[in-house]
């Protein structure tokens, strides 16, 4: 599931009931949108503190934060989120990491960087002291933005590695590059919008082509959102079987910032699409 912590769910506690009742029903994790504003008028939550309640309240589904902008982090201070989020969860944790967008000025708002090439420069730089930080190693780094002499974090995270995931916007080549060199690529559709159709499975096809060629193992994660609640039950098991043959490892159920609660709750509690075999997507 790819739920926004906004509205109705700008509650932790309400999102952690939420989490308990998706372990319960089979789903394999739950993701959240991380933002610091949303619609105006709307209530947002912290996406990491939310995560916290989720691993207290969960033992098994997997959880993280789709995606967090790096370029508005301090990458010493993410660290010591990771591995205390990651020890919380017992190695259940999920980093993901882009640009970000300021559609609902969230960086202009409190004078970030706007332009994407100079967010897109900070990302990379504060991946490389990011990376080293989880490493437990002493980082040593003088780069155009940052200066880091620091000795070795401990503890280092459960994982070895944290899994992180880079957005992309398709068919942009270029952030497929920095996605290859990690765990996963989390690429977003023209058009997608917030409940997303199902891609189409040549695009899904040229990007785990493409991924490959850029030397991402047979490992590494594809990860789609869209929002199969919105089709008939035939249409997802055939989605369903589309993605598994191209490639894909991860689909994320998407809701809407203004969805109902209680339509996200029966989505969740009906459990995840199934293919016409029977197999849970």
């Amino acid at each position: 599931m790819y739920l926004p912590p906004f509205g109705e769910f700008a509650d932790p506690r309400r999102v952690a009931d939420l989490a308990v009742m998706a372990e319960q029903a089979g789903w394999a994790g739950l993701f959240l949108w991380d933002h610091m504003l949303a619609v105006p008028g709307l209530a947002v939550a912290d996406a990491w503190t939310t995560l916290a309640a989720i691993a207290m309240a969960t033992r098994q589904i997997r959880i993280g934060a789709l995606v967090t902008p790096l370029s508005r982090r301090r990458p010493w201070t993410l660290a010591r989120q990771i591995s205390t989020l990651d020890h919380l969860a017992d190695g259940r944790l999920v980093v993901g990491i882009g640009l970000g967008d300021d559609g609902w000025k969230e960086f202009s708002s409190f004078g970030e960087v706007v332009d994407p090439r100079e967010r897109g420069l900070l990302l990379d730089e504060s991946m490389e002291i990011l990376q080293g930080l989880l490493r437990g190693q002493p980082v040593r780094h003088r780069g155009a933005r940052y200066a880091v002499d620091s000795g070795p974090f401990l503890p280092t995270p459960v994982q070895d590695p944290v899994p992180i995931w880079a957005a992309c916007r398709w068919p942009n080549r270029k952030p497929l590059a920095r996605a290859a060199r990690l765990q996963g690529c989390f690429p977003i559709f023209p058009g997608s919008g917030q409940q997303p159709l199902p891609p189409a499975a040549d695009d899904l096809i040229a990007l785990r082509d493409e991924l490959r060629r850029l030397g991402a193992p047979d490992s590494h994660d594809l990860v789609i959102r869209c929002a199969l609640h919105r089709l008939d039950p035939a249409r997802r098991g055939a989605a369903v079987v589309t993605f598994a043959d191209c490639g894909v490892t991860w689909m994320l159920e998407g809701f809407s910032p203004r969805q109902a609660a209680e339509q996200v709750e029966a989505v969740v509690g009906g459990g995840p699409p199934a293919s016409p075999g029977g197999s849970a997507g």
